[in-house]
């Protein structure tokens, strides 16, 4: 419809006597059309035919924060691999932007920078987590290959409830010698003995029914600690460690090829260091082990949920100039809360 015949017919029934629904029947006209349209004229000074009611017009967030999604995507790495969404979510928040790794998710996808995952079959398992820091220690065995040296065995034990990995140890030798040393330097830098640990059924750990009780099960009695062992043929039950492992392959051991053990070792060292202190855990609240085991998870949730109202509340007040800079004080003081939190973070 053009402007200027909605203008004459605001402009007729606003000045004639007789009822605007009378008015409106002879002209065929629905009375929701005539309204939307005196609400567009008298608030929004303009007669657009745009469908639906009066809104403010504001930017979308794909296109205020795409930049930052993609530069992220780009120069951002954790150990040697490329971040995925979720990883940027934890970049971004550093700078006070809080979106849904869904919403990363989509404008990746828009830019051709990730692949759609395929649909998988999700099956229902029983979840468990210690209650505490030091009540359930994992240990498994991960192999790698060094040249000239031949397969070398790395021994790491896992907290149950923080995911942060307390002792490791890297050994030509998968033996229960190597496993008893490995659970005993772990005692021993953590100052106190843990109540259960979990292996699975190598023969490092378990013997078999019937059999002679090997040095690691023997050890574990001498010291009050309580063996369980994993379902036969079921990851899932150690799968807190197994999926360290597979995050230890994708970002560190599969972008190198070894060919020394002291530099293995000292790689190694680097990307436990980047895991324990500095890589945020989808699994414990996407906070890093370290926080979680120390305790101070709890309050960087509570601070990092008031941020995030702070910031919702801002967007649904609107997009003007004064809102972005308060937006940006924001930010700031995240940056500046980041930085005290992680200079008090020591690294081994």
């Amino acid at each position: 419809m053009p402007k200027d015949i909605k203008l004459w017919v605001i402009n007729l029934i606003e000045a004639s006597p007789l009822k605007k629904k009378f008015i409106l029947n002879k002209l065929g006209m629905h009375p929701c059309r005539y309204f939307r349209w005196c609400q567009k004229y008298y608030l929004d000074n303009s007669l657009d035919d745009k469908r639906g009611l009066y809104r403010r017009n504001q930017p979308r967030l794909e296109d205020i924060y795409r930049k930052h999604i993609v530069d992220a995507r780009k120069n951002k790495f954790v150990g040697k691999a490329i971040i995925g969404p979720e990883r940027i979510v934890d970049e971004l928040e550093k700078e006070g932007i809080f979106l849904s790794h869904e919403t990363v998710r989509k404008i990746l996808h828009q830019e051709g920078l990730i692949e759609p995952r395929p649909k998988i079959e999700i099956h229902d398992y029983k979840r468990f987590e210690a209650e505490k820091p030091n009540l359930l220690w994992q240990i498994d065995i991960l192999y790698l290959f060094i040249i000239g040296y031949g397969y070398y065995y790395l021994f790491s034990i896992l907290d149950d409830h923080s995911r942060k990995i307390l002792f490791w140890h890297l050994t030509p030798f998968a033996t229960a010698k190597e496993a008893v040393y490995t659970v005993h330097e772990a005692i021993q830098k953590v100052g106190l003995c843990p109540l259960k640990i979990i292996t699975d059924h190598g023969i490092q750990f378990y013997t078999g029914e019937g059999k002679k009780i090997g040095a690691f099960e023997i050890y574990l009695k001498s010291k009050n600690i309580e063996h369980s062992l994993a379902r036969v043929r079921h990851p899932q039950t150690m799968g807190k460690i197994e999926r360290y492992h597979r995050s230890l392959r994708q970002e560190c051991l599969n972008h190198y090829q070894f060919d020394d053990p002291i530099e293995t070792r000292r790689i190694i060292a680097e990307y436990i260091d980047l895991y324990n202190y500095i890589r945020k855990h989808k699994g414990i609240g996407r906070v890093t082990p370290h926080q979680r085991y120390s305790g101070q998870d709890k309050l960087i949730r509570i601070n990092r949920l008031k941020l995030r109202n702070q910031i919702l509340l801002l967007r649904k007040a609107g997009w003007s100039e004064n809102y972005i800079n308060q937006e940006v004080a924001i930010r700031e003081t995240v940056a500046n809360i980041k930085s005290a939190l992680n200079k008090e973070v020591v690294l081994i």
